[in-house]
């Protein structure tokens, strides 16, 4: 069952989303994604969706919602900022854990890229039930700032990104979580995936979140796959690992 859903965040803005539901059953360990910088909740080419639709035949919830500032939800591009997007995973996660066909014990939360750096920072902070993080993209933390000062020494507060207004405030915000420090302190279980064709984040970046999680961590990859996992064998490959994993929690 796919369902398109609705909450308030405690900004009081409206995130708008879709859920996925196996047929039959009830109380489903549910995933809970974050997209990436700029994406929405169906991912690149719908890779979102189709993993979400792979998960619910195996028993598995999913719940998408665009982020404030993007794709349906309310809120423009320019008013995003990291912490609010801390703030909607918290939100989300604790809507998740009131609905009906979720297992309120087993939410697990998932990123990939700007999602990943996120839903790793986010994760000490929610406790999520296990952790996927696909290619996190910490690398955009470092140099934020100075890149954001750059700018507005040359009077500049924003950057047109494809049609899309970014202001220098983001990168401001962004640089009091630097990604691994911000990211200690959860114990759980976490799966990390990255294509090694991936040009945007490094395997250095991903081994450094698995020494994070020593002892509880798996570290995958996917030959040949880009940043977005953009080939049907990638996508396959990705989430049959994905699956792996969550079958394999206790």
């Amino acid at each position: 069952m796919i369902k398109q859903v609705e909450l308030t965040n405690r900004s009081g803005h409206v995130l708008r989303g879709i859920v996925d539901i196996p047929d039959e059953g009830s109380r489903f360990p549910a995933i809970v994604n974050v997209h990436g910088f700029t994406g929405n909740k169906s991912g690149y080419k719908n890779s979102y969706t189709q993993t979400a639709r792979f998960l619910a035949k195996h028993g598995f919830a999913s719940v998408r919602f665009d982020l404030f500032g993007n794709g349906e939800s309310d809120g423009e591009f320019e008013d995003m900022t990291f912490t609010g997007i801390l703030e909607d995973i918290e939100d989300i996660i604790n809507w998740t854990k009131q609905q009906d066909f979720a297992d309120p014990k087993k939410v697990i939360l998932s990123g990939q890229s700007m999602g990943g750096y996120a839903a790793a920072t986010a994760a000490p902070r929610v406790n999520p039930y296990a952790l996927i993080l696909m290619c996190p993209g910490a690398g955009m933390w470092f140099g934020c700032k100075e890149r954001a000062e750059a700018m507005e020494a040359k009077g500049i507060t924003s950057a047109d990104i494809e049609g899309l207004c970014f202001a220098t405030s983001f990168n401001h915000d962004l640089y009091q979580y630097e990604p691994f420090s911000s990211a200690v302190g959860y114990e759980g279980p976490v799966l990390i995936v990255r294509g090694t064709a991936d040009d945007l984040v490094d395997d250095a970046t991903c081994h450094k979140y698995e020494t994070l999680y020593s002892g509880k961590c798996t570290y995958q990859t996917i030959e040949g796959a880009n940043h977005n996992f953009a080939s049907a064998s990638a996508r396959k490959e990705l989430n049959e690992s994905i699956l792996t994993f969550l079958q394999a929690l206790k």
